[in-house]
């Protein structure tokens, strides 16, 4: 009995460890090519927008779901960088991120990797 409560623990120590490291930020190669696309910006008041963005997956994913996109404004850049969990629920990210203290212009939409890599995914203009 002691055994098989073990080999239980051990199991779920296993598992449990496996899905931590399915957790986390992504780098651009988790996505398809030509996987993230950017709707038409949308000006909610001045300064502040809100930009679709989609991901697809280069693969499906079961049980790991697009938590959060967290974007930085860095001169004409925007950068973005999508999170995914595993926790038993969908997706909290909205399909959008939303983009505060810019001006309107012309800025070039960037996919950042965790380890600060960073990839063009195109132009984005706020008006």
């Amino acid at each position: 009995m002691k055994y098989r409560k073990n080999v239980i623990i051990f199991a779920l120590l296993l598992v449990a460890g496996a899905m931590a490291g399915c957790s986390g930020k992504k780098t651009r190669d988790f996505f398809a090519a030509g996987g993230i696309t950017v709707g038409a910006p949308v000006a909610l008041t001045p300064g502040v927008y809100q930009i679709p963005i989609k991901f697809d997956t280069a693969i499906v994913h079961s049980g790991e779901w697009l938590d959060v996109v967290s974007v930085k404004v860095t001169g004409s850049d925007l950068l973005v960088t999508a999170s995914f969990t595993i926790a038993h629920r969908k997706s909290a990210y909205p399909g959008y991120v939303e983009v505060k203290g810019v001006s309107p212009g012309l800025y070039t939409l960037k996919y950042r990797d965790p380890d600060g890599t960073q990839h063009t995914i195109g132009p984005v203009n706020l008006p």
